[in-house]
């Protein structure tokens, strides 16, 4: 029978009285200071803070569409080739970077003269062809090049930004600042302070918007941060596209203690 080593013992206390009293500490400080340092909690707060920022565009998706009938499926797809290829040789000649190029979707449909009796006329072939314009300037030549060389209809326009990451993060952050505003203000028109945050939540509607139409009025509303890089919107030169400016947006919920001031 083995005996039990009485230092071995104390050892193993001391070890455990040393982990006990460490994991305390991390949870302390991990916990961060209230935004009151006043007694304990009676309550608690909730609010919403928001936050939006324009930006003009710096990128533009656009989608073209090429079609084409003919009595038979291969006349159709041919002759839809051959316009899909005189569009895509007009993107060059504007600049635009082979891999800026791409089909998005194609398509062989019958035309029926009679439903019923299912009887075809022809066959009407589309091709549409995406096109990423990174000179935004050039929006309106762009439009003009690939039409005069066969497309057919511009489906979409679709400005973006190329940084919207850093910009999605700093839009989260003045929303948090705009909620604890809110919170903070609220709680001293009731005589109280905001102790600890306990919940932040964002809720999950859409980053951002741009618009073929130019302009789009944002409405003020209370708690709204905005960050302005630019007034108005960029007119091309000697063309008539407003392109506007795109909004980067963001809500927060966020939950608080509520302390006796």
């Amino acid at each position: 029978m083995q005996t039990k080593n009485p230092s071995n013992a104390f050892f193993l206390v001391a070890v455990i009285g040393l982990l006990v009293w460490t994991g305390l500490g991390v949870r302390s400080a991990a916990v961060g200071t209230p935004l009151s340092q006043s007694g304990a909690a009676v309550g608690s707060i909730s609010v919403s803070g928001s936050s939006a920022i324009r930006v003009q565009p710096d990128r533009v998706v656009i989608l073209f569409g090429v079609q084409a009938f003919a009595p038979t499926p291969g006349a159709a797809q041919a002759l839809d080739a051959q316009l899909s290829q005189s569009v895509v040789s007009a993107m060059r000649v504007q600049g635009v970077a082979n891999r800026d190029v791409a089909t998005a979707n194609f398509s062989i449909q019958p035309r029926y003269e009679d439903y019923d009796q299912n009887i075809i006329t022809g066959y009407l072939a589309r091709n549409t062809i995406a096109v990423t314009l990174r000179d935004v300037p050039q929006l309106e030549k762009v439009l003009v090049a690939a039409l005069e060389a066969g497309a057919t209809t511009v489906d979409s326009v679709e400005f973006s930004v190329s940084n919207l990451r850093p910009l999605r993060d700093r839009v989260r952050d003045q929303a948090v600042r705009a909620a604890l505003e809110k919170a903070t203000a609220m709680a001293g028109a009731a005589g109280m302070s905001v102790g600890y945050v306990t919940n932040i939540a964002e809720d999950s509607w859409g980053h951002y918007f741009g618009s073929w139409y130019g302009n789009r009025q944002w409405t003020n509303y209370q708690n709204v941060i905005q960050d302005l890089s630019s007034e108005g919107a960029l007119v091309l030169e000697d063309g008539t596209i407003s392109l506007g400016q795109i909004v980067v947006q963001a809500q927060v919920s966020l939950t608080a203690e509520l302390t006796r001031e």
